[in-house]
């Protein structure tokens, strides 16, 4: 399906995407990391597209084959997850700011066809977590 169609649905559908009352760690330090899966998940247009992104991080405590998910969302849906090893650590600090956050992301570079999520630091996390208060 295209981009451009896939926009179209989100809208008719009523599901437009307001991130107003989501945590924003986008000017957290952080780290620029894969994410996983994307290969699965992401059409080619939308991997070419150029410059920075907005993510949203999701938590997924129901998911069978691994408690402590993180599925990064683009414009309304899944299009991977963040490794299991950062997972495990920013799972619990995640769950405290409600389960999801906005986080900050780049598309694939010409020499892969990986997507990449900025994810914050886990002290800059723990920071943002102990001083946040729910819009």
């Amino acid at each position: 399906m295209p981009i451009w169609w896939e926009r179209v649905r989100h809208l008719l559908s009523m599901s437009a995407l307001d991130h107003s009352a989501l945590p924003d760690l986008r000017e957290l330090a952080s780290t620029r990391v894969r994410v996983k899966g994307t290969q699965y998940r992401v059409h080619d247009p939308e991997r070419g597209l150029a410059g920075d992104r907005l993510y949203v991080l999701r938590r997924e405590p129901g998911n069978r084959r691994d408690p402590s998910a993180i599925a990064v969302y683009a414009e309304g849906r899944s299009i991977g997850y963040v490794s299991t090893v950062r997972a495990e650590r920013m799972a619990p600090l995640l769950d405290q700011l409600g389960g999801a956050a906005l986080v900050n992301g780049v598309g694939a570079d010409a020499d892969s066809i990986r997507l990449w999520v900025d994810l914050p630091e886990e002290d800059a996390l723990r920071g943002f977590v102990r001083s946040y208060e729910p819009v």
